[in-house]
């Protein structure tokens, strides 16, 4: 493991869970000042116990006083237990708030992402990172709440009570805390390594469960089952593995501590008691210092006892937190939106992804209601062309303009309204096949609708269907075959009704029969939409008005179907791999 893996500081840590407390930090901190005082009033029981037992040991007569003291103690704890209940409920409500916020701000900030880092990071393992850190934020607040503001209290009020009564016992205590607290911390190092390193095995295992879960036909049909469950078991081996080295350390942990306040609590009763034999405290002062010292005692103990929950905090804010600095803000702020257009040029355009060159100095001319067909071999460039015009990524190099406004000045939602794009695999949710088309449109429209179902030949199976149109296709679509799921996402694009289409492989699951009728089809109904297909099977390409070949980024042959024929270059001799003649 690095040293970047683990350089989160205590203070980021508090930055970090402010960023998400924040909201109605006023309520969060006039709340908190009322558990503050709640628990303060604890520290007055010990007193009024003392002077109790100081009066009955000097043999007072005046029983007023003894019934003073017990109203005193009494009114003392209910205001006490008042304000404590009063505390924890709306700072439990906030927590609710709080943590409702933060699933929001983290799902939103997840579809900020640009595609480079979606497919670097798999969702199982996005998802485990985001669940994990909510779950940390409200772990957070239980123990702010119920442990928190009440060790404080313990470990403040008891220093400033001990320096009130007698410095030589306020030093005691300070020592007691320096040590066990240097004992704790320097114990708790590698108990932290350990639980970063459970962390990141949780999120793997995770990740591969749901990577196996999503493609769970794929893994039958190939029958890897058996392999398949064996990978599970070894990464849920490792995550067993950090487990035990992290309850090793805590046990080692424990004993050193446990030895620390047997020795101070012995010495501190040995002072104390000493001091009453030669008169210097009262028989009553005994209370108070031993159950002070208990106070503190406990307060530590607390911070023994919760700082395994409180590292799984760290790490588990530090992990989700990670999502948040590696995908950054797009600030949009000078950016307006996309209206008329007239052509779209790509000048000089590259894009690097890790040490690879994706797209090379490509440059590009596209008029509104052109056909444009784009050619290459897998890997040339095309899709993340795309992703580019659809400023789902953003260019280190060069731009692409809508007349002459750069992208970059233009809202990304704004240009998603004039584009839509059909991918090789349509991405389809697990509502009914009317919704799937429809999710994009806006309100819903039945002659776009009926034109949508018509264009792409969905019509074609929906009687098929038990409910037709309203069936549940299930997760991903799983109810219909590749060829229906590639006609699904065609009808979606085209329902949604963008000035630009993007077809990026979209009939490559299509027989030649249902490809024709829906080119056709397209052809005929979208004279005034412009297209832009990608296709390795370049039949599909013959109606274009112009056709790109792609390779190594860059654009090396350009022209109509029968020039590039013509040509006999790249295209052509493609065109005979395929068994044209």
């Amino acid at each position: 493991m690095g040293s970047k893996d683990i350089d989160y500081s205590n203070w980021q840590l508090v930055k970090d869970l402010w960023h998400f407390l924040k909201f109605r930090k006023w309520r969060f901190i006039f709340f908190s000042v009322v558990l503050l005082i709640a628990f303060s009033t604890s520290l007055v029981t010990p007193v009024i116990l003392a002077m109790i037992i100081d009066f009955f040991v000097s043999g007072g007569k005046d029983i007023g006083v003894f019934y003073s003291y017990l109203w005193i103690l009494l009114g003392v704890g209910m205001v006490g237990n008042f304000m404590r209940q009063y505390g924890k409920y709306n700072l439990n409500l906030y927590s609710s708030e709080a943590e409702r916020h933060a699933k929001i701000e983290s799902f939103d900030k997840i579809l900020q992402g640009d595609l480079v880092w979606h497919e670097g990071i798999s969702t199982g393992e996005k998802m485990q990172k985001v669940n994990d850190g909510i779950n940390m934020i409200r772990a957070f607040m239980d123990f702010y709440i119920n442990n928190g503001i009440r060790l404080v209290v313990s470990i403040v009020g008891v220093i400033s009570v001990f320096f009130y009564f007698n410095i030589k016992y306020a030093l005691i205590a300070v020592v007691f805390i320096v040590v066990y607290l240097f004992a704790e911390f320097k114990l708790n190092k590698s108990l932290a390594k350990n639980s970063l390193i459970v962390k990141k095995a949780r999120e793997l295992a995770s990740g591969k469960a749901y990577e196996f879960s999503s493609n769970i036909s794929t893994i039958k049909s190939l029958g890897i089952e058996k392999s398949s469950g064996e990978k599970i078991v070894n990464v849920e081996d490792s995550v067993l593995r950090a487990q035990s080295a992290r309850k090793k350390a805590s046990a080692i942990k424990w004993n050193v501590l446990n030895f620390i306040v047997l020795i101070s609590l012995t010495l501190f009763i040995f002072l104390v008691g000493n001091d009453i034999l030669i008169g210097v405290l009262t028989v009553g002062a005994i209370v108070i210092y031993v159950q002070y010292f208990n106070k503190l005692r406990e307060g530590l103990s607390t911070i023994s006892v919760q700082i395994n929950r409180l590292i799984d905090i760290k790490f588990g804010i530090f992990r989700m937190m990670g999502i948040y600095r590696m995908i950054p803000d797009i600030d949009e702020s000078g950016a307006g939106n996309l209206k008329k257009w007239k052509h779209i040029r790509v000048k000089d355009l590259s894009f690097k992804y890790k040490s690879d060159f994706i797209l090379d100095n490509l440059n590009l001319d596209i008029r509104k209601g052109e056909k444009i067909g784009i050619v290459g071999m897998s890997g040339s460039g095309k899709s993340t062309l795309f992703k580019l015009l659809l400023k789902l990524h953003l260019a280190k190099k060069g731009e692409i303009c809508f007349d002459d406004k750069s992208i970059e000045k233009i809202k990304r939602d704004s240009i998603l309204k004039k584009i839509s794009v059909v991918p090789q695999e349509t991405e389809l949710f697990n509502l009914t096949l009317r919704d799937n088309i429809t999710i994009s449109g806006g309100r819903f429209n039945l002659a776009r609708y009926k034109k949508a179902l018509e264009i792409s030949q969905v019509s074609s199976y929906l009687s098929k269907l038990k409910n037709r149109d309203l069936t549940f296709i299930g997760e991903k679509g799983v109810r219909l075959s590749g060829g229906e799921r590639q006609r699904l996402g065609i009808a979606r694009a085209i329902y949604k009704n963008s000035d630009v289409i993007i077809f990026d492989e979209s009939t490559s699951n299509l027989d030649y029969v249902n490809e024709g009728k829906i080119l056709g089809a397209i052809d005929k109904k979208l004279k005034n939409k412009t297209l832009i297909v990608a296709a390795h099977r370049l039949t599909t390409l013959e109606s274009m008005d112009r056709i790109l070949f792609i390779e190594k980024g860059r654009v090396v042959e350009e022209g109509s179907y029968d020039e590039l024929l013509k040509m006999r270059g790249k295209f052509y001799r493609l065109w005979k791999s395929q068994g044209r003649k």
